[in-house]
């Protein structure tokens, strides 16, 4: 299994953005490394937080928008990712605010 590290938590790279997390996914031989450098934590209307990474603009030929992700992973590793950034940040966050780990 994929060891999963989240190597930092900064500030957001937009103003939407609650969080970016630098994330390492190391092989379990400790071998191969892959690193998502703007993982990001972000809230949506109903006020829970999640995941998200880069997207990509593309233009349609009726020229209307619409954002891929550049990056995509099995169903398992998204969740395991996000579980991980989602503590990092909480702890990062409830240091911050001198709360629990997962305080909110």
């Amino acid at each position: 299994m994929m060891k999963i590290n989240v190597v930092s938590v900064g500030r957001g790279t937009k103003s939407h953005v609650l969080a970016s997390c630098s994330v390492q996914l190391t092989s379990e031989d400790d071998t191969d490394v892959v690193s998502i450098l703007d993982a990001r934590v972000l809230r949506n209307r109903s006020g829970e937080l999640w995941v998200g990474y880069h997207t990509q603009s593309l233009s349609d030929l009726d020229g209307s928008q619409r954002y891929v992700p550049t990056i995509e992973f099995s169903k398992n590793l998204t969740r395991r990712i996000s579980d991980a950034v989602l503590d990092a940040y909480n702890s990062q966050r409830g240091t911050r605010q001198g709360v629990g780990a997962h305080g909110r």
